[in-house]
């Protein structure tokens, strides 16, 4: 492996394994250009990591990933799983002048974790592909720079926000294989929370951006320059810079915990993570995540204030009444007709395993799900809105993370002739359901449910409408 520049590769053993320079935490600017663009190695000054290994004497660059912290790191599971029986080795670039090696010292992701986001939310188990790797010092560095690192957002980046990404990629320079430093950057066109199908089982999103193999565990950021997630997978080979590239959040890696020696003394009992108190800095974080007493999985996402809100219409263009106007009466003002009714809607659409999930555990549960849901109607319609983030988009639109539930409505539920035969002595013994009708084919049953919603959805500034909703989650008590 080459590099485009001359560094010093003599190795010598650390003098110590204490904290030998000052640290900082940077939040990266990056220019909102969809594409990807090649910049020099030491563009971000050794925040970024290569993860390689050793093969028959050459140097073999995998996976990319971060600095967050000294000692900690954060990458993608599967660029880990990798270089086992390998010999493998972290790379980062400082400067035109320096490159520092890094030995991996160990991995830790959740291997199953139960997100529960929504009250009654039944959790799956689900694996994660985003981890914190602990490392420590191959050799004396000899230059001498700050260790920078990044921090860390817990979000649910909207659908069209803006993200960048960075990281390496072996390429051959004329037959010669060389390392090179990518950063790419698109919109956010999918929410996957529950994980998406059998190919990422943590919670993903699909962004429109180009990214390259080696490129996997590499950071994601948003505008603010914090980092929310790491590249999971991509789909080489595309004509265009639009991707997909479906990328891991970082939720899951919050409560993972490595053994890390170096810097020593830095962290109790040698023992680091995202959330672990260092003795002295540790890892910069807005939100975070405990197991609670069932051993769910539960996440508390930063707190946007009210007058953050307010000040992004404005940035956005859109005339405030008065002084002590609350977003809060924004949002029910614009958003509670359109929530009530495409949340109305979504009961009847949603696809079964969806709607098989969102039951509240109770002795009957099974049974409903032998049913499916055609329609629904309202009895007392949307309360509890709560609006979580809203944020400015590339096209000048608002973005909006939002929770809210109905609180009476009537599920309108169809099981074919044969089926409810067959089950009748389950069904009867319901007590819950009522209006039973018939026709040819099918029995019906109406039977009341509250809903839960989590969503994101657009609100256009010029016409004042909301449009282009996306369900991230739905939980009913029943």
């Amino acid at each position: 492996m080459q590099l485009k520049s001359s560094f010093q590769t003599m190795i010598e053993h650390p003098e110590s394994n204490s904290l030998d320079r000052d640290c900082k935490w940077i939040r990266p600017e990056f220019h909102p250009i969809d594409g990807i663009g090649e910049e020099a190695l030491w563009r971000l000054e050794g925040l970024i990591v290569a993860i390689g290994f050793i093969d028959n004497e050459q140097h073999c660059i995998i996976g990319s990933g971060v600095m967050i912290a000294p000692g900690l790191c954060l990458t993608a599971t599967h660029v880990i799983e990798e270089t086992k029986e390998k010999h493998p080795l972290l790379y980062t670039f400082p400067s035109d002048s320096c490159m520092r090696i890094w030995t991996p010292q160990d991995f830790s992701a959740q291997q199953k974790v139960s997100l529960e986001l929504l009250p009654f939310q039944k959790p799956e188990p689900k694996y994660s592909d985003v981890g914190v790797l602990s490392y420590s010092p191959f050799s004396k560095f000899k230059d001498n720079d700050d260790y920078l690192f990044a921090p860390i957002e817990v979000s649910v980046p909207k659908i069209g926000e803006r993200l960048w990404s960075t990281g390496y990629r072996e390429i051959l320079n004329d037959g010669v294989p060389t390392i090179s430093f990518f950063i790419t950057s698109g919109l956010v066109t999918e929410q996957y929370l529950e994980g998406r199908g059998g190919h990422i089982n943590g919670p993903c999103i699909e962004v429109a951006m180009q990214a390259l193999g080696g490129m996997s565990g590499g950071p994601v950021f948003n505008a603010e320059g914090r980092v929310v997630g790491v590249i999971s997978s991509c789909l080489e080979g595309q004509d265009d810079s639009k991707g997909p590239t479906y990328v891991s959040l970082v939720w899951t890696s919050l409560l993972s915990t490595v053994h890390s020696p170096w810097p020593e003394g830095h962290w109790p009992e040698e023992v680091a993570g995202i959330q672990t108190a260092s003795n002295g800095e540790g890892a910069r974080l807005l939100g975070k995540a405990r197991f609670d007493e069932h051993g769910s999985f539960r996440v508390k996402f930063p707190e946007q204030s009210s007058d953050s809100m307010l000040s992004v219409l404005k940035s956005a263009g859109v005339e405030l009444r008065n002084d002590d106007y609350e977003f809060s009466d924004f949002a029910y003002e614009n958003f509670e007709e359109f929530l009530e009714e495409e949340g109305l809607k979504y009961l009847s659409v949603a696809e079964k395993s969806i709607f098989e999930r969102a039951l509240m555990k109770k002795d009957y549960s099974e049974t409903l799900k032998l049913f499916n849901c055609f329609d629904a109607y309202i009895m007392e319609g949307l309360e509890d809105l709560s609006i979580e983030s809203v944020s400015l988009l590339d096209d000048g639109n608002l973005g909006i993370n939002a929770l809210f539930d109905m609180r009476i409505v009537f599920l309108r539920l169809q099981i074919s002739k044969v089926e409810h035969e067959y089950h009748k002595h389950e069904i009867t013994s319901v007590g819950s359901l009522h209006n039973q009708e018939q026709d040819e084919d099918n029995v019906y049953y109406d039977h009341y449910a509250r809903p839960f919603y989590r969503v994101n959805f657009k609100y256009n500034v010029q016409s004042g409408e909301c449009d282009d909703i996306r369900f991230q989650l739905l939980s009913m008590k029943v």
